[in-house]
């Protein structure tokens, strides 16, 4: 009777291991599923912070060129004349100096431009609004023209 007992209590502990490891390969299946979505939400969520920064960097580049637009277009219109030679001298060595920064400025503009169309090519979320922040810069960049006339 003893050794009945025996091999019924091994059988129901090689059933009960057998239930138990069915569980842990259901667990192990549920975390493994628990972390696949984990990381993909994380991929996520690194592309959006990726996307934050470039539409960051962008908007500051807008913000530092229109502060440099709207500080310099009233001087670039202006038709001040010297009333001697040297206040002439004076006034075209300042416009120089003037151009120099605009030509940088172009540069910056061009710059603008070319990040605008990769953050489109990249498929950007906010492409809209940096579609009309490239548009509206270049509206405002007609001091370019004008400084080329007045250097005639």
């Amino acid at each position: 009777s003893s050794g009945i007992n025996a091999e019924y209590g091994g059988r129901l502990y090689a059933m009960e291991a057998l239930k138990n490891s069915h569980l842990m390969t259901e667990k192990g299946q549920r975390m493994r599923g628990l972390w696949e979505e984990l990381v993909a939400a994380m991929e996520k969520r690194g592309r959006l912070i990726e996307e934050a920064l470039k539409y960051a960097t962008f908007m500051r580049e807008v913000k530092e060129i229109s502060h440099w637009i709207d500080e310099h277009e009233v001087y670039s219109k202006a038709t001040q004349l010297g009333y001697d030679l040297e206040q002439n001298e004076a006034l075209r060595e300042e416009f120089e100096k003037f151009t120099i920064q605009l030509t940088d400025t172009g540069k910056s503009l061009d710059f603008i431009k070319e990040h605008s169309v990769q953050l489109q090519n990249d498929r950007h979320t906010d492409f809209k609004a940096i579609k009309e922040q490239t548009e509206s810069i270049s509206a405002r960049s007609p001091m370019m023209s004008v400084t080329k006339i007045r250097a005639i």
